[in-house]
C-alpha cells in the first residue's frame, strides 16, 4: 500500500510518476492519496487492520507522521519515500533522500526482519522526531498557513516564518510555561521534546538541540527560558556550527525521559513533526517503546 501526499514539497508530478511507476515494477501496489489533514491516519489505519504487508508513505515529515500514527502498535511495517522539504525522520533512518534511491534501498532490505523503534507521544498523537510547545509551534503554523510560500521557498521559509514570529511578538521573550517531570521545574518560553536528532537541517547543515538524542533511548527535552531577538545569531551559531545550544545560559535541556509534563495558565500552540494541533493548557509527553516497525 502506497500512501501518496499530492502536495509534498515540491516534487514535479514527473517524479511522482516515476516513483508509482518503479514500485509497480516490483510489487503489485495499490495508492492511495490523501485528501486533507490527517487522513493519511485512516488510509494507514485500514491498511494495516486489512493486513497489508507494507505501508509506504511517500511525502514529507507530515504526511509520514500521518501514516505513522495509522500503524503504530500494529504488525505492519513502514516504508518511507521521502518527498518533502526536510524530510528529518527518513534521514534519521538513514533511507536516501532522492526518491527512486530510496525505493532501491527499501528493496535490498525487503527480506530482513522489520526493525521496531520507539516513538514520542504528546497526549494522544505519536511523533517521530520532535514536538513542540510554544514558539516553534507558532512558526508551523505560520507555514502551514503559507502552503505555496513553503513550495516555492523550501526550508528557508520555516526559518523566515520562526523569525518574524518572535521579530513580531514579546510573549516569547519571558518564561510563560512550566515544564515538569523527574528532573523538577522549570519555567521556560518555549520547549521541543526530541525522538529523534537532529531536529531540522539547513542547506543540508544539521540543526542540532539535542546531541544526544537516539531512537534507541528516551526522549531529550530542550527549552529556552527566554528567547531574545538579538541573540538569534547566537542561537543559530550555537545550533548549527558549535552544536551546543544546551549549555547556553538561557537554555534547559534533560535526557533519556519516560514522560515529561508542560504546564501554562493560557492555551500555548503545539506541533507534531512540524504539523500543527490544536492550541492546549497542558500537553503530556511519553515515551512508547518499539511501537512501529519499519522497513529501512
Amino acid at each position: 500500500m502506497l500512501v501518496v501526499n499530492p502536495n509534498a514539497g515540491r516534487l514535479p508530478l514527473s517524479t511522482r510518476e516515476s516513483v508509482i511507476a518503479a514500485l509497480r515494477a516490483r510489487f503489485r501496489v495499490e495508492v492511495l492519496a490523501t485528501t486533507g489533514r490527517d487522513t493519511g491516519i485512516g488510509l494507514a489505519a485500514d491498511a494495516a487492520g486489512a493486513g497489508a504487508p507494507l505501508v509506504i508513505a511517500f511525502g514529507g515529515d507530515g504526511h509520514v507522521n500521518e501514516v505513522v500514527n495509522g500503524l503504530a502498535g500494529s504488525a505492519t511495517p513502514l516504508g518511507i519515500i521521502p518527498g518533502g522539504t526536510m524530510n528529518v525522520f527518513a534521514r534519521a533512518l538513514g533511507i536516501p533522500l532522492d526518491p527512486l534511491a530510496a525505493i532501491e534501498h527499501l528493496i535490498t532490505g525487503l527480506s530482513d526482519e522489520p526493525r521496531a523503534v520507539n516513538l514520542g507521544r504528546m497526549e494522544d498523537r505519536y511523533f517521530t522526531f520532535s514536538a513542540g510547545c510554544g514558539f516553534d509551534a507558532e512558526a508551523a503554523e505560520r507555514v502551514d498557513r503559507y502552503v505555496p510560500a513553503k513550495r516555492r521557498f523550501g526550508e528557508i521559509y520555516f526559518y523566515w516564518s520562526a523569525f518574524r514570529v518572535l521579530a513580531g511578538s514579546y510573549r516569547h521573550r519571558s518564561p510563560s510555561m512550566t515544564l515538569k517531570g523527574d528532573f523538577g521545574e522549570a519555567d521556560v518560553a518555549m520547549a521541543i521534546a526530541c525522538n529523534a536528532g537532529p531536529y531540522a537541517y539547513l542547506a543540508n547543515r544539521p540543526i542540532e538541540l539535542t546531541p544526544h538524542v537516539a531512537l534507541e533511548a528516551g526522549l531529550d527535552v530542550f527549552a529556552l527560558r527566554s528567547m531574545r531577538l538579538e541573540l538569534v545569531p547566537l542561537y543559530v551559531w550555537s545550533a548549527m556550527v558549535t552544536r551546543d545550544l544546551i549549555h547556553h545560559h538561557d537554555a534547559f535541556h534533560a535526557q533519556d525521559l519516560t514522560d515529561f509534563t508542560i504546564v501554562s495558565e493560557e492555551a500555548f500552540s503545539r506541533h507534531v513533526d512540524g504539523e500543527p494541533l490544536a492550541p492546549a493548557t497542558s500537553a503530556h509527553f511519553s515515551l512508547e517503546r518499539d511501537v512501529l516497525m519499519v522497513k529501512g
